[in-house]
């Protein structure tokens, strides 16, 4: 599975010297954000060589399917790709609109409708039905369950060289693909649906209203590398608040930020 071109913004925000702290403001977003944790991650194990990355690797294919197994999320991919190409088609006539782009874009959104109309209900449903992996998935609830005692064949399958693991770790995370580029594309879309507009939460406190009739899906908050303290991020239909807190090292609690705090809000619609 490759990176859809253009769409991981890590590096760039990487790059800007800024941390971001998303906050999703629906259970659709919340899904997307979780699966697009999992697929990074799985992938970056995907690429090491020992036991242990298999093991990271493995795990992360099934905690995407037990997130695949809460949600329908064939329809909630259908359905807001449909919104994100209504949206799109609205700004063909506006002036200053790249159309070149804005056509690319369009058509990307249509094939991904089409694929996934002509995928099954189900999502990696080989998957769910493998042996192998549903022995591990079941052990996994339980702590330390999946050592070599409890899962021999398990043992037995990390011990093969790095080639095979891979080609079957490859073979069980393409299964995702259906998924994996809509939600990448989705969750591209609604971070640039707002520019940041530069905050200041007074005393490390800040409550403001939302406008309920807009529909908004996601709230970022960029500080600047340094900042020394985190965002606390709680949103409704109505209204959000972020409190600042600071916390000096892992042992110490963390306590509110009784000073200034400057930074970046988008509020992301469509």
């Amino acid at each position: 599975m490759r990176e859809a071109p253009g769409r991981d913004m890590t590096a760039t925000e990487e790059a800007s010297s800024k941390l971001y702290y998303e906050y999703p403001l629906n259970e659709r977003i919340r899904a997307f954000l979780r699966l697009e944790f999992l697929f990074k991650n799985t992938l970056h194990c995907l690429g090491g060589h020992t036991a242990w990355d298999s093991r990271a690797t493995l795990q992360g294919i099934l905690e995407i399917l037990c997130i695949l197994g809460r949600n329908d999320l064939k329809a909630e991919l259908i359905k807001e790709l449909e919104r994100r190409a209504s949206h799109l088609a609205r700004l063909k006539e506006r002036p200053g609109v790249d159309r070149e782009r804005l056509v690319n874009l369009l058509q990307e959104l249509d094939a991904l409708m089409e694929h996934l109309y002509g995928s099954s209900a189900q999502f990696a449903q080989d998957l769910r039905e493998n042996d192998f992996l549903a022995s591990i998935r079941q052990r996994s609830a339980i702590p330390g369950g999946t050592c070599e005692f409890d899962l021999p064949g398990y043992h037995f399958w990390l011990q093969q060289d790095p080639e095979t693991r891979y080609r079957h770790l490859s073979g069980w995370f393409n299964a995702f693909e259906p998924l994996y580029r809509p939600i990448t594309l989705i969750l591209f879309l609604i971070r640039q649906s707002a520019r940041p507009i530069a905050m200041c939460a007074e005393r490390g406190f800040l409550q403001q209203n939302l406008d309920p009739s807009l529909p908004y899906q996601m709230m970022r908050v960029a500080l600047p590398d340094g900042a020394g303290c985190f965002p606390e991020i709680s949103a409704g239909r109505h209204r959000y608040t972020i409190r600042f807190l600071e916390q000096a090292s892992p042992e110490a609690r963390a306590v509110p930020a009784d000073r200034d705090v400057h930074f970046e809000l988008a509020c992301c619609t469509c």
